[in-house]
C-alpha cells in the first residue's frame, strides 16, 4: 500500500490529510483521510503516472461526491479535486519508507 501526505487548496485554506492506495491487478482502492473523516476511493490507472479516484469527501455540513486526478512525479503528487460546482488543487509527498509501484503493474 502506498501512503502520501496531502494538502487539499480548498477556498478555507489548505487542508491537510492522508491518501492510502493500493493497486489490485490495476484497480485502485484505498482512502483519503482529511478533516477527520475517512473517504473510501476506488479508481484506475490512465497513464504511466496518472490516476483517476471517485470518491465521497465528508466534512460536519455535507458529503459531496468528487473526482480526482492526480499525476505522480517520483515522491511528488499534484492533481485536482472535482465536482459539478469547485475544482481545487491537491498535492504532496510519498511517505518516506512506503513502496512505489512494482515492476508487474508496470512501475518503475
Amino acid at each position: 500500500m502506498e501512503q502520501y501526505k496531502i494538502v487539499l487548496e480548498s477556498q478555507l485554506g489548505p487542508r491537510e490529510g492522508m491518501l492510502q492506495l493500493e493497486d489490485r491487478n490495476g484497480i485502485l482502492k484505498g482512502t483519503i483521510t482529511l478533516l477527520g473523516y475517512e473517504n473510501p476511493v476506488s479508481g484506475e490507472w490512465t497513464g504511466e503516472h496518472s490516476i483517476r479516484l471517485c470518491h465521497h469527501l465528508h466534512t460536519q455540513i455535507s458529503d459531496l461526491f468528487y473526482v480526482s486526478i492526480f499525476e505522480m512525479d517520483g515522491d511528488t503528487i499534484i492533481g485536482t479535486l472535482q465536482n459539478d460546482q469547485n475544482v481545487m488543487k491537491w498535492h504532496g509527498e510519498r511517505e518516506r519508507g512506503k513502496k512505489g509501484r512494482s515492476a508487474d503493474n508496470g512501475g518503475e
